[in-house]
């Protein structure tokens, strides 16, 4: 190889990065292995859109407005439906894509800031192997575009601190990425916006003056980007729209209990510990070198830091401030924590990475040979021969380029390889879908194409057959509304443990769907069969009702 190609090669190797995320996290991001509560508004927001040919207006299933949040994971989720069609694939695809964007711009961010590719490379890793991160990327809701969209803004605002004059394009990247993330999330994008205006203000090692950080033209653009969306449900739904934004931004999330706003922001600091091992045990192994670090650097970098230590305590603050609080409301943090460990990784001194390193091969190893039981005893499906086969060429290779990559990024793949093989068992075992066999089963049993189909129960379901049916069929979720329809032409669909509920004299039952159905209970050894069964017989079970014949 000549030395052309090898320039060649190191100058785009950061391409690397996300394609390998998109590798690991493909199993868990690409179809409903899990199905996040939250994806069904949106996906059924997205349908009626489409159906009613209103771009602007978000509904629930029932046609009703649904004004909790704002526009961009809509139309995301949309232009996904328009350009590829609708299902469990697309549904997911930009957010996916979106997880991989935010590895290339935290890479980019990491260069441009520290003027050194290796802890660049690191810090992305890094960011690819965050849990919240992968779960983010793998669920059609807000979040991953949120954190995308405030990194870019964070970006800005550092280097419009760091730099003494720092180019126009950063001034867009701070106040156009804020504003995106508004569109996305509404106000909390808005509170990371403010605090850092104000560090950029304050702060000791490089504060700027207020005329520093003001560029007109990307201010006002910014403000009519955050806010065009909000005018014009104003103009078309008034007051209704502003009370039912307001109401889930503020009024039913916000808690006025001290001692839940403390236990809320103790479970975000606990959470937020958990999601960052095994890279927070790392970079304080050496207790002095990282105090040398953090405090005897050059102003720049205290700076820095003391901009992501302001980011951690907002996010934390913001989910102490909650009703209800869940682990996802971190992640807008975790591109600029991810800088951190990388920084501190690469620049100062630490260790445990080879006994960490060392714990993960072995967890692998496990997994990889249960994997391996699996495809030759029990299931001979592509799934898990390939993801099988596939994690084992990715283990050797990592094994094999441990000493010759730059530190930290074979613990990262070693973590994210642990996720793909985790998740290329639980495919073998959980899919299809309830919801992929139900409508295969409803396809099967229907007279004509105008029936439609009653859903009892869990509006998860309903919302699964209506992309898995490639919005083909007319799906009524009932809730727990236990009636039956007045229209001849329909199908029921109910949890077996609902039966009772239902008057279905007149109704022929058919099993529509059943968990573990891809377990056979009897090709595993003869010890583990009774467990097996009754595992499968806990199982949710869902059945298709079909009118007699009169």
């Amino acid at each position: 190889m000549n030395k052309i190609n090898i320039t060649a090669i190191k100058k785009y190797s950061w391409l690397a990065i996300p394609m390998l995320f998109l590798l690991y996290s493909a199993p868990a991001a690409l179809d409903y292995l899990f199905y996040f509560p939250d994806e069904k508004y949106y996906t059924d927001a997205v349908l009626q859109m489409m159906d009613k040919g209103d771009y602007f207006t978000p509904y629930k299933a029932d046609g009703t407005h649904r004004f909790y949040k704002p526009i961009i994971t809509y139309w995301v989720l949309m232009g996904s439906y328009n350009l590829f069609g609708v299902s469990s694939f697309t549904s997911r695809l930009m957010f996916w894509l979106a997880g991989a964007l935010l590895t290339i711009v935290v890479y980019f961010m990491a260069k441009s800031l520290l003027k050194n590719k290796k802890t660049a490379i690191l810090a992305a890793f890094i960011t690819a192997a965050n849990p919240l991160v992968l779960m983010g990327a793998g669920r059609s809701i807000p979040d991953i575009l949120l954190v995308l969209f405030l990194t870019v803004s964070a970006w800005g605002f550092l280097k419009i601190m760091l730099n003494e004059r720092p180019p126009g394009t950063f001034y867009w990247m701070a106040y156009l990425g804020a504003a995106l993330a508004f569109e996305v999330k509404g106000l909390p994008a808005a509170a990371f916006a403010g605090i850092s205006m104000i560090y950029l203000l304050l702060n000791p090692w490089k504060p700027k003056k207020l005329r520093e950080i003001i560029h007109p033209g990307a201010i006002i653009s910014a403000i009519i980007v955050a806010l065009s969306w909000f005018i014009i449900m104003y103009l078309k739904h008034g007051t209704e729209y502003l009370n039912s934004f307001i109401a889930d931004q503020v009024g039913y999330r916000v808690s006025s209990k001290t001692a839940q706003v403390i236990n809320n922001a103790f479970l975000g600091i606990v959470n937020l510990l958990a999601f960052t091992l095994p890279w927070l045990i790392i970079a304080a192994s050496k207790p002095a070198k990282l105090k040398q670090y953090i405090t005897k650097g050059p102003d720049e970098r205290k700076a820095l830091l003391g901009f992501i230590a302001l980011w951690v305590i907002a996010v934390i603050a913001m989910s102490g401030a909650v009703f209800r609080f869940y682990d996802r409301y971190l992640l807008p943090v975790i591109p600029l924590v991810s800088l951190f460990f990388g920084m501190v990784i690469i620049q100062s001194e630490t260790r445990f990475r080879k006994p960490a390193i060392k714990i993960l091969l072995a967890f692998n190893s496990l997994v990889l040979f249960i994997n391996l039981l699996y495809a030759i005893f029990i299931d001979h499906g592509i799934i898990i021969i390939g993801g099988t086969i596939t994690g084992i060429a990715l283990f050797v290779l990592i094994i094999s380029r441990n000493r010759f990559i730059i530190p930290g990024t074979a613990l990262a793949n070693a973590f994210l390889l642990l996720w793909f093989n985790g998740h290329v068992l639980l495919f073998a075992m959980l899919m299809p879908h309830p919801a992929k066999q139900l409508t295969q089963t409803i396809q099967n049993e229907q007279v004509s194409d105008q029936e439609s189909v009653y859903v009892y129960g869990n509006i998860r379901i309903a919302s699964g057959i209506r992309i898995y049916s490639n919005h083909q069929l007319n799906v009524v979720s009932m809730d727990t509304l236990y009636m039956l329809p007045d229209k001849q032409n329909h199908l029921l669909v109910f949890d077996k443990k609902e039966e009772h509920l239902l008057d279905l004299e007149n109704y022929k039952l058919i099993k529509g769907s059943e968990e573990w159905k891809r377990v056979p209970a009897e090709r595993f050894p003869e010890f583990l069969q009774p467990a097996v069964k009754k595992l499968k017989k806990s199982g949710t079970v869902y059945y298709i009702a079909k009118p007699l014949e009169k």
